[in-house]
């Protein structure tokens, strides 16, 4: 889920007081935090009261408590509204109508409280009015605004970027099948078969079942947001889930309640905590403010803090300390991303598991959500090995590349002066252990630099690129041609036989080498000749504490010797060395 187009537009919107460069920011952290705890604290003294107070006066308590967070819940989602602009103030407005809604819900639930037994409610056509905040509700977390592109993903990580996992969408899409019908499963058994198997009819019936049906909705829009789109506040997300889930449970009791000869509920305090705590927490959300200056987490290693409360890892000065069981927080939030899918799933395992074992066995329509879930698992458990599989294929892939890449030549792809030496370094190691000649060629383009100047760089790699042709072609299989310098190129010959003259073989090789560098070369439209000198060194036993770089210097100057017998200088004379022309 992105935001396409919206974060865009939201970008050219002018900023507005209690809004800043690092995002939505309705009022201050310091100012929050205040109103956080004055609201965490007036509801914490309202419950020890309920605790100390019996009867009426507990009711009196509950009424009066439910009508100031009411009140609070109304003029902060206010605020929150008016305060913000673009995308961060149409997720404001969706989800405003719960707190909004609460002051009207108060004078309802107030009114059966002093008018009657207050554990014995009715659903009546009125109460249909309150499911219009839940479906608004749920359009606003869709709408809230989520965290840039480098996020993680539920999908396998890519091994390329050119290229997309195949499997990506269709993992997504299995897990949210398994948390819709993970949370229709519970819902199932916290308070829809009761209501199924109730007397309960008509409207009352429908009524129930929808409050039913969006309390679980709520429940799996939460987690699907969270854990697929990531919205980029982090606070107000933990407080709309508090607040969400609040609800929730107290409206599953309100509908248990409302069942004819209800039984197990035996408090109204349930009630009293979704219809004062939950909207007050949803109303804060609406207040929370992003981050200032909050770099987003790469994602390979992202910060707990955007899901829940500021961590000492986003104030200035602190570094990301140690968590849960001394893991960083970023390890927790990659717990977190990788696992929250999964906890509905393993709520309504242990739900069937203890209905299987009360009952002896599953029938019904819990036994087809458990079938369809466990297809489900197993379908994107086969999904996920498959796609391991081709991601370490293509890590492996990725590694060959790469080692390709770091011993061969960009320009030529010839093995470079590295690779060579490695294998100059083998031959000489078996030449040390059996006695199997040594032989190496280098090479030098003439008149390279001339080319160079005359005619451009552009020129003088192609020129380059010609000879790496060439000489690869002038090769038999398993000898190995090499890029060792700028215009200069070495050749190691392989497995020479011992019994044959290891000079003779060298010389060939040159031979062959000189005459595939004879052939014209087009260079600006004119047939050119590639004009090359060759040295050559051995070791044939002769010489037994030879090393790979005495071997190579050695060919190097017998090169050497040859451009300058082309030159009609006096060639140097050294053990082991010839110069082929």
């Amino acid at each position: 889920m992105t935001d396409g187009g919206i974060r865009a537009k939201e970008a050219r919107t002018p900023p507005v007081e209690g809004t800043r460069a690092g995002g939505v920011r309705p009022i201050t952290d310091r100012v929050f935090r205040v109103a956080l705890t004055l609201a965490l604290g007036l509801l914490g003294l309202s419950v020890v009261g309920q605790v100390a107070l019996d009867s009426r006066p507990r009711l009196m308590l509950q009424v009066t408590s439910l009508f100031i967070a009411a009140t609070a819940a109304t003029v902060i989602a206010v605020v929150g509204v008016a305060r913000s602009r673009g995308v961060d103030r149409r997720w404001r407005l969706l989800v405003a109508a719960g707190p909004l809604s609460t002051l009207p819900g108060a004078f309802e639930w107030s009114s059966q409280y002093l008018s009657g037994n207050p554990e014995t409610l009715k659903l009546t056509p009125v109460e249909s009015i309150f499911l219009i905040a839940p479906v608004l509700t749920v359009i606003g977390l869709i709408c809230m605004p989520a965290a840039p592109d480098n996020r993680p993903t539920r999908a396998p990580p890519q091994a390329d970027a050119r290229f997309r996992p195949r499997y990506s969408h269709t993992v997504i899409a299995l897990d949210s099948l398994m948390i819709i019908l993970s949370m229709f499963l519970i819902a199932w058994y916290a308070l829809l078969r009761d209501i199924v198997g109730s007397p309960m009819s008509g409207t009352s019936f429908v009524i129930a079942v929808v409050f039913a049906l969006t309390s679980a909705l709520l429940v799996v829009v939460l987690v699907l947001v969270a854990t697929f789109r990531q919205p980029r506040n982090g606070r107000a997300l933990a407080l709309l889930g508090a607040g969400l889930i609040t609800t929730a449970l107290a409206e599953t009791v309100l509908v248990q309640i409302s069942l004819p000869d209800a039984e197990g509920v035996r408090s109204t305090m349930p009630l009293w905590a979704g219809a004062a705590v939950g909207p007050l927490l949803v109303a804060l959300a609406m207040l929370a403010p992003e981050r200032v200056g909050r770099q987003p987490a790469p994602s390979t290693n992202p910060d707990l803090g955007r899901l829940g409360w500021p961590g000492r890892s986003d104030r200035p000065g602190r570094s990301d300390r140690s968590g849960w069981f001394g893991r960083s927080s970023s390890e927790i939030r990659q717990w977190l991303h990788a696992y929250l899918p999964y906890l509905p799933l393993g709520i309504a395992a242990a739900l069937v598991l203890a209905t299987a074992l009360r009952e002896g066995a599953l029938s019904g329509l819990p036994l087809y959500l458990a079938i369809c879930l466990a297809s489900l698992v197993t379908l994107r458990q086969i999904i996920v090995v498959t796609e391991n599989q081709r991601l370490v294929s293509d890590v492996q892939l990725a590694h060959r590349r790469l080692q390709h890449q770091a011993d061969h030549d960009g320009l030529t792809g010839l093995a470079n002066r590295a690779l060579f030496t490695r294998e100059l370094e083998r031959a000489v190691g078996l030449h040390q252990q059996d006695g199997r000649p040594v032989v190496v060629l280098f090479c030098d383009v003439d008149h390279f630099k001339t080319v160079n100047d005359t005619h451009g760089h552009t020129a003088g790699d192609k020129l380059l690129r010609t000879v790496a042709v060439r000489l690869r072609a002038a090769l038999r299989q398993g000898d190995l041609a090499a890029r060792v310098g700028g215009d200069e190129f070495a050749v190691l010959l392989a497995d020479t036989d011992p019994a044959t003259n290891p000079h003779a073989a060298g010389e060939q090789c040159a031979r062959r080498i000189t005459a595939a560098m004879n052939r014209p070369f087009m260079l600006d439209g004119e047939p050119e000749r590639i004009e090359i000198s060759i040295g050559l060194a051995l070791s044939d036993g002769r010489e037994p504490s030879t090393t790979a770089e005495q071997i190579l210097h050695q060919a190097d100057i017998a090169m050497y010797n040859s451009k300058n017998r082309r030159r009609g200088l006096a060639p140097a004379r050294s053990p082991g060395i010839s110069d082929v022309q």
